[in-house]
């Protein structure tokens, strides 16, 4: 299990350094090949935590599936994108390196977050992805995306700041029962549970919802997101939207998980319906409204973050493992949504929804697809977040919480509304004069095909493996190891 674990760390950080050096026509095809190496060593390492290995646990390896997935893709898709988004030649040969290296870098530091179990290393680890996402924000260089980078890296690493607090709180609460000099490990505090300092343990808590809550994109701290992931590249949206915002849930499911083995659940639970259904509300309306069509997935980001939410704080176990299968679902669901609202927005010149129609005519695959990843963001059947969000209603409905339940249904209509006027606008009808119709297969396509087979394939079925994963890191967040 060490020789996996390292050889997936070695990968990108290789393929980065490499990147640099090499021509992107060689950079491209490694990228892709990284990828995909990457996400078959994360499937190896799911499958022996499944089976019991006891490192990492199994809410790593969980966590480690959604940065599987669009790390895989994202290495497919990139060997298109930086050929129809760059200039020709050796004029976009600069772009072309650093975004291929910036990527690689920025899959490597996802990879490690869910591996740590050290909470100072966690914050750590989360930071580096901060500096390496606003990098790549900025690659466009057009004022849009260097403002959306400077806000970003400002909230975020605001944000942080109180995740730092948290963490040196968690310490001191520590302290005592640990002694003076040791390590912040997870399972040393959820061990120690009952010597640690509750009310030291509480603030912590609080403080790591506002620092980590921020990088997941909880509303109210949810500003930098729709800047980001709108003025970012394509690949690199997805990566935020799919695998950071899982990588920074993570880690703040760690800290709620010492909070419940120390306090009880009822803080977590509270503050959770609180940010759940605050982001629901403001993503929900906000999407009635969206023109632009990348600023519209970011909105739905927050939605389903507000989802995975709501599902930890009814506390069911139907509601809590609907809540971690939620975070899959939502990165394969939305990778495929950004790539092919990628292809469409190139294809088109645009990214505004009203200079976008017929794209199925248009790019009949990707508009397709794209068509597809709406229907399943808005939690239709028989797409992976059907299963899940059904999962956390369920389980909701169950509760004492069922009047939230029945409130975030609601907020999910609204959200429903919002999302298919625009995919159908863009999807349906003829395109307008001048736009090219037709599409050859390109390795963007195998992406999106490779997305789509999760997407309907967990909403058909969940692997006894998976399974497994889901019910022991369930487990440990509600008692601990």
């Amino acid at each position: 299990m060490t020789v996996l674990v390292g050889t997936l760390i070695a990968i990108p950080a290789a393929l980065a350094v490499l990147c640099l050096v090499v021509p992107s026509r060689l950079g491209a095809p490694l990228t892709a090949l990284g990828g995909l190496c990457s996400a078959g060593c994360i499937v190896a390492i799911a499958l022996a935590s499944a089976s019991g290995a006891a490192s990492p646990d199994a809410l790593s390896a969980l966590f480690l599936l959604p940065v599987a997935i669009v790390y895989g893709s994202v290495g497919l898709y990139t060997h298109w994108y930086i050929q129809a988004e760059s200039s020709p030649g050796e004029r976009g040969e600069p772009f072309r390196r650093e975004f291929l290296s910036l990527t690689n870098a920025f899959a490597g530091s996802e990879i490690v977050v869910p591996l740590l179990t050290n909470m100072a290393g966690l914050w750590v680890a989360l930071e580096v992805t901060t500096i390496l996402s606003a990098l790549l924000i900025r690659l466009q260089g057009n004022s849009a995306a260097l403002e959306a980078a400077w806000k970003y890296i400002l909230i975020a690493s605001c944000g942080l700041a109180f995740g730092l607090v948290a963490v040196v709180l968690l310490y001191a609460a520590g302290v005592g029962p640990l002694g003076t000099h040791y390590s912040p490990q997870w399972s040393a505090y959820v061990a120690s549970a009952a010597r640690l300092d509750p009310d030291t343990v509480r603030v912590a808590f609080i403080l790591a919802l506002v620092g980590f809550g921020t990088k997941v994109g909880f509303a109210p701290m949810h500003a930098w997101l729709p800047d980001a992931h709108g003025a970012g590249p394509t690949p690199t949206s997805a990566m935020l939207s799919g695998a950071l915002l899982s990588d920074a849930l993570y880690a703040l499911l760690r800290f709620a998980a010492i909070s419940n083995a120390v306090n009880g659940p009822g803080l977590t639970h509270g503050l959770f319906f609180v940010v759940g259904l605050i982001s629901l509300f403001i993503a929900a309306f906000f999407l009635l409204q969206q023109r632009d069509i990348k600023r519209m997935l970011a909105y739905s980001s927050i939605e389903h973050m507000g989802v995975v939410a709501l599902g930890l704080a009814f506390g069911a176990p139907l509601a809590v493992m609907g809540a971690l299968l939620h975070a899959i679902n939502h990165a394969a669901s939305k990778s495929l949504a950004f790539f092919a609202a990628g292809r469409l927005s190139q294809r088109y010149g645009t990214r505004e929804l009203a200079g976008i129609r017929g794209g199925i005519v248009a790019l009949p695959v990707s508009g397709t697809l794209f068509a597809i990843a709406g229907l399943s963001l808005v939690g239709l059947p028989p797409f992976g977040i059907f299963r899940s969000e059904l999962m956390i209603l369920a389980g909701g409905f169950g509760t004492r919480g069922w009047v939230a339940a029945a409130v975030a249904v609601l907020l999910l209509g609204v959200a429903f509304a919002g999302m298919l006027r625009w995919v159908q606008s863009a999807s349906a009808g003829e395109p307008g004069p001048g736009i090219a119709v037709g599409e050859r297969g390109s390795p963007a396509v195998y992406a999106m095909l490779l997305l789509l087979i999760i997407v309907l394939g967990v909403g058909l079925f969940v692997p006894t493996p998976l399974s497994v994963l889901l019910d022991r890191s369930m487990t440990s967040l509600r008692q601990g190891p």
